[in-house]
């Protein structure tokens, strides 16, 4: 069976409402104005009918009025409590969908911020389609939820109740003889509400599958191509595209039985107002006036009752939604606290340093290492050796599962993580660059730089020349993931953005070994002036890189087998000679 959402969900979206409750209160009065004319429309048109085809004196509001008088007044009466409604309705929706509006911007902003806040663990065990269904299908029916629903459950609710007053203070007995199929409508809703809780869950993880799907197929697309593998690929997306279209068929066929339903259970009530009316008129004529009120009154129940009752289905499909979204914000997020981390002037030290990933798989298996301030030391070792989990230990992506990473001597553990990423400065081996402008990426290391910074850095990565050729300079796009530059131009900006942070220590994961001579040669000249007064950690797998760094630590299967300078490792017939035997650290 599916999961229906919690009946707490849609009071946590509300919780949304309240830093907007003027406007909330506001979009309240106007619906009480709109009901109010509604109401009093409906207590009007009786007595106009009556004085119309009578021309006798009819009641109102307890007092008899000459037929003609009244057909002078009550048409200026109708127009005015018309015009009235009108102006409260469009007040009123307006209100209601600027706060829905505000809900839905401070939804996504809050979901946004914790999506940034996740370690990057969490973005392996999550596949990048779903989190984007979640963001892009999820988030507009829970849009709908909050801003139209919103409205028509205030607007349509007070109309509702006022022209059920109405009616009762008409006449008690016709109402309770006409109403008396209302709480019959409960058994169908009810029905009908779980029916589209199951259908509405099913069809938005559908969505999510399809949507995954979509996008590993374009990021794969020149694989697929290249292996001739369309017709598969397509076969597989029309698989899933069919699951999706048949959950979504059964969510309208539910969605278009509802307001009928509903609607015929309404006309069965107008038919015994009318009847039992019709009765009462041949007994005692005076009662015309009062029947058509109570009648229009009725029948004016018939589009707010209508309304609500489409709003409701698409509000179960809406807090599916919201449940799948709060599932998302509900992950737990590192806690970013703790002291200051001053730049590093003694030494990085890792003590039985152990970290396992969530699949429980142990990637560093008690490493002790020492890292002087201002030194250089190289890491190297096979595929798997730990290297990058190293690096992940220390930039707070994953944390430690045994063991003490020191900084100056204080554990990392209290110092604040974001402090600590403040003094560091990450170059990756494929550079990561957004879609934005060469700026845009650049200033991701000091949002404050000014021009003049921006170009000393580019200056000292060596990318000053290539970026004045652009056309547009530092505003130039450099489109999606760098796409309109070069393997070395790209990174050389992933350089510049390091020279702007002005990092205390710096991890480098070998960032020219997917580069040609000509671009090598100028990202590491810059890299070269990078490092100089710096801490330094690099992957490597160049034996340029190995041979100039102050230290070279050999990892095997988690732990760190052998350390010292190259001319010591490469002499000593160890796993450094043996990986320089194999190749895994190239000329």
């Amino acid at each position: 069976m599916a999961p229906r959402p919690s009946p707490h969900v849609y009071r946590r979206l509300l919780g949304y409402v309240r830093p907007h409750r003027l406007l909330l209160a506001a979009g309240l009065g106007a619906s009480l104005v709109a009901a109010a004319a509604t109401s009093t429309y409906a207590w009007l048109v009786g007595p106009l009918l009556r004085a119309v085809l009578t021309g006798g004196p009819v009641e109102l509001a307890g007092v008899k009025l000459p037929g003609e008088r009244l057909l002078g007044v009550l048409p200026l009466m109708v127009v005015g409590v018309a015009v009235l409604k009108a102006g409260a309705n469009y007040l009123q929706g307006g209100w209601m969908q600027r706060l829905g509006q505000r809900v839905m911007a401070d939804l996504r902003a809050s979901l946004y911020a914790r999506l940034l806040a996740w370690p990057p663990a969490f973005f392996e065990r999550q596949h990048s389609g779903e989190l984007l269904t979640r963001f892009t299908a999820d988030v507009p029916l829970v849009e709908f939820s909050v801003t139209q629903a919103l409205s028509s459950y205030v607007r349509d609710g007070l109309q509702i109740l006022a022209l059920l007053v109405t009616c009762l203070l008409i006449d008690a007995k016709l109402f309770l003889l006409t109403f008396v199929v209302m709480p019959l409508t409960v058994l169908p809703v009810r029905a009908f509400t779980r029916s589209l809780k199951k259908v509405a869950q099913r069809s938005q993880t559908s969505l999510g599958a399809l949507t995954a799907l979509t996008a590993e197929q374009l990021q794969t697309l020149p694989v697929v191509r290249a292996y001739g593998a369309g017709p598969r690929a397509l076969a597989r997306f029309e698989a899933e595209a069919a699951r999706y279209l048949g959950e979504m068929r059964r969510s309208l066929l539910l969605r278009g039985a509802y307001s009928p339903t509903v609607e015929l259970m309404g006309m069965v009530g107008v038919a015994v107002a009318v009847a039992w009316g019709a009765r009462a008129i041949s007994v005692d004529p005076s009662l015309s006036g009062r029947l058509l009120s109570f009648i229009t009154a009725t029948l004016l129940l018939y589009q707010p009752v209508k309304s609500l009752s489409g709003t409701l289905s698409q509000v179960v499909t809406g807090l599916v939604g919201a449940e799948r979204l709060f599932a998302l914000a509900d992950q737990p997020v590192p806690p970013d606290e703790g002291d200051d981390a001053p730049p590093l002037t003694q030494a990085l030290t890792l003590s039985g340093l152990r970290a396992t990933y969530p699949d429980g798989r142990e990637a560093l298996r008690g490493v002790d290492l020492t890292v002087p301030a201002g030194a250089r030391v190289a890491l190297v070792g096979a595929s798997g050796a730990g290297k990058t989990t190293l690096f992940s230990v220390l930039l707070g992506f994953l944390p430690p599962s045994g063991g003490t990473v020191s900084w100056d001597g204080v554990p990392l553990s209290r110092l604040k993580p974001s402090r600590v990423r403040e003094r560091l400065a990450w170059v990756p081996q494929e550079p990561v660059l957004f879609s934005g402008s060469v700026r845009h990426n650049v200033l991701l290391g000091r949002p404050d730089a000014s021009d003049a910074d921006l170009w000393e850095a580019l200056r000292l990565a060596h990318a000053e020349d290539f970026v004045r050729a652009l056309p547009g300079g530092l505003d130039e796009p450099v489109g999606e993931r760098g796409a309109r530059l070069s393997g070395g131009q790209r990174q050389r900006l992933a350089l510049a953005r390091a020279f702007l942070r002005q990092p205390s220590v710096l991890l480098l994961d070998e960032p020219t070994s997917a580069l040609d001579a000509q671009s090598e040669a100028a990202v590491g000249a810059g890299l070269a002036t990078l490092m100089k007064g710096r801490t330094v950690l690099v992957i490597a797998h160049r034996l340029s890189t190995v041979r100039d760094a102050d230290l070279i630590v050999v990892l095997d299967a988690g732990r760190v087998v052998e350390a010292g300078t190259h001319a010591e490792l490469s002499t000593r017939g160890g796993r450094y000679a043996q990986l320089l035997g194999e190749g895994a650290v190239a000329a």
